[in-house]
């Protein structure tokens, strides 16, 4: 949530307690489905009245918003808590088993980064346990099965179950033999409903589906040991549909950004436009006649990137960024060239119309009195 939300978050064992408002899971909705949840309405954003005075239950808006947010992307309503699960706190686990599974589901969409596992990485102390413990004893919750979010929602999102499974398991059989042709072979099997596959990127694909596999199967088996073979899920081992579409869309932006970053180097508009326009990063509000002005701002954020940082890209996000402030540099420039373009725009049909010479020129006097009167009261007002 943080690397979503770029702001630092509660710790973690505060943190059932400061999503009881809403706020947080309001601006993750925000992040994945801008259309839906607008900053605008997010209720206490900046959560002033939450501290000031606690919960309200205009509150619970935020919350809904949420859950709105999830059901626009499409996030199998299996795994949604109820609004006062979270509100009230009747079920809390039940809201964290939600985010986590719609944390891969992002991942799969390629909207967000995919959350890490940390079984065994993370150290509770005995009086953090046991008010876990006692919370869940008092509202008679039991802890979901956070190990198997990954094949309930391959069940959930699949059309034929039976050719899903036997795709997702020949994948990865091909994955462990090592082979990129052949691992991108077994992805192209219609069953597998994978999306945006490049055969040029066959050695990234095969190369990061394998660490993710491994990272997977390591945590299984640390986990093992406490499980019964009842309890135990077939995904605890293998990569799920999503994850594998979430690695693939990991490879396509992060050859994007490289593909951007050859185009700036060869200081070419048009080469970088194309780059920008790519599916695979997502790009908005590109505008082709603001190509020149996207070349320049975003090979001054390069710079100043390397300077900093020799060697390092820049990323997505930085991207949009300089995208954005391009955008806005061209709309003024604009603006304040209206008066000049209007000139020559009379200059031209006086050729074609033969208008009055004297009127011309007058007209010409006339619009560079108003400019310069406009700029002389720009720099009164800054000084």
């Amino acid at each position: 949530m943080e690397a979503c939300l770029d702001e630092e978050l509660p710790p973690t064992t505060e943190l059932e307690e400061g999503l009881r408002n809403g706020v947080y899971l309001a601006k993750l909705g925000n992040f994945f489905a801008p259309r839906v949840v607008s900053v605008k309405k997010i209720y206490d954003r900046e959560q002033t009245r939450y501290k000031a005075t606690g919960l309200h239950f205009r509150h619970t808006d935020n919350v809904i918003q949420w859950l709105n947010a999830m059901t626009e992307i499409g996030l199998p309503k299996i795994f949604y808590p109820e609004t006062t699960d979270i509100y009230d706190r009747k079920n809390m686990p039940r809201c964290i088993y939600c985010i986590h599974a719609l944390s891969l589901y992002l991942f799969k969409l390629g909207l967000a980064p995919q959350i890490q596992d940390l079984y065994g990485k993370v150290d509770f102390t005995e009086e953090e346990i046991n008010n876990m413990k006692s919370e869940l004893e008092k509202y008679g919750i039991q802890m979901p099965a956070f190990s198997k979010i990954g094949g309930i929602l391959a069940n959930e999102l699949s059309v034929d179950e039976a050719a899903l499974h036997a795709a997702v398991i020949a994948i990865n059989d091909a994955i462990d033999h090592g082979v990129p042709e052949g691992t991108v072979s077994a992805m192209r099997n219609p069953n597998a409903m994978l999306v945006n596959l490049d055969d040029s990127y066959a050695h990234q694909y095969q190369e990061t589906l394998y660490q993710a596999k491994q990272d997977k199967v390591l945590s299984a088996r640390k986990r093992t040991i406490e499980l019964s073979e009842e309890e135990r899920d077939v995904y605890e081992e293998l990569l799920t549909q999503a994850e594998i579409q979430g690695n693939v869309n990991k490879v396509n932006l992060l050859k994007s950004i490289e593909t951007i970053d050859q185009a700036l180097t060869k200081d070419n508009p048009d080469s970088l436009y194309d780059a920008l326009r790519s599916h695979s990063i997502g790009l908005r509000n590109l505008n082709s006649q603001n190509k020149d002005w996207y070349l320049k701002q975003l090979l001054n954020m390069r710079t100043a990137k390397q300077e900093n940082f020799p060697g390092d890209l820049l990323q997505k996000e930085e991207i949009q960024s300089g995208v954005d402030l391009a955008n806005e540099d061209a709309i003024q420039y604009r603006k304040s060239n209206k008066p000049i373009c209007f000139y020559f725009s009379l200059f031209h049909y006086s050729l074609q119309l033969n208008i009055n010479w004297t009127i011309l020129i007058y007209l010409h006097f006339l619009i560079s009195y108003l400019f310069s009167a406009r700029s002389c009261t720009a720099h009164q007002c800054c000084n």
